[in-house]
């Protein structure tokens, strides 16, 4: 268990970060390949992804799968 008062980290790997995101990881490994999902760092050879790159990503995507109305 973690110490109460030691911070959570803002680094997901991508299991955490599908998960945050409800999509698989192969969803996010393909996005990975293809350049195509939010940004990712490598700490250390293991890839991590920022909540915050995360919840900016989670916002393009979600505004251009809008449908459009009068098109």
């Amino acid at each position: 268990m973690s110490e109460p008062n030691t911070p959570q980290s803002p680094f997901l790997t991508t299991q955490e970060a599908a998960e945050y995101l409800r999509i698989s990881t192969r969803t996010m490994e393909n996005w990975r390949w293809s350049n195509d999902g939010p940004e990712y760092r490598k700490h250390g050879g293991t890839v991590v992804y920022h909540l915050d790159d995360l919840n900016a990503f989670s916002t393009v995507w979600n505004k251009s799968r809008k449908p459009r109305h009068g098109s």
